[in-house]
């Protein structure tokens, strides 16, 4: 239930500007979650969300773009989401369960963004840039090797 609602979490978050603990709480109540604000709380620090400064002055929660600290954490979320890992030219293609994709790259965007130059995710697909066919057979075994995932 944890990984569901820590999908979904980041699911609103990049579909809205959530502003408070509260908003983010009612939006996840909606989707049908039961949660509490110390639940809530907790999620955020777990998933490293960070407060951004809007152009009207206000601040929304955002997935930070720093390496974090406990990379396990996003990996252990995500590892029984991932279908098939490949690569082809300068990218890697990632498949996941429906639903997946967005939550998932953006982990993979917190935990490898210094050695990609993007993410592009669907549904169930994420496409990984890099900058060459090299580093994308080297970033789809990393990948493989991380997520334990055998094609």
């Amino acid at each position: 239930m944890k990984q569901k609602r820590h999908q979904k979490i980041l699911r609103i978050i990049t579909e809205k500007d959530v502003k408070t603990q509260e908003q983010l709480t009612d939006e996840l109540k909606n989707a049908g979650f039961l949660v509490t604000q110390a639940t809530i709380s907790r999620d955020i620090k777990e998933l490293g969300l960070i407060k951004l400064a809007l152009s009207d002055g206000s601040y929304k929660y955002a997935v930070t773009r720093e390496e974090k600290k406990d990379n396990g954490e996003h990996i252990t979320i995500f590892s029984k989401s991932i279908i098939e890992i490949r690569y082809a030219l300068h990218t890697v293609v990632i498949r996941t369960y429906s639903g997946m994709a967005n939550a998932v790259a953006a982990s993979l965007d917190s935990v490898f963004g210094h050695e990609i130059l993007g993410t592009i995710a669907g549904d169930d697909t994420i496409l990984i840039i890099l900058e060459n066919e090299k580093y994308a057979e080297e970033m789809a075994l990393k990948l493989q090797k991380v997520f334990n995932w055998k094609g």
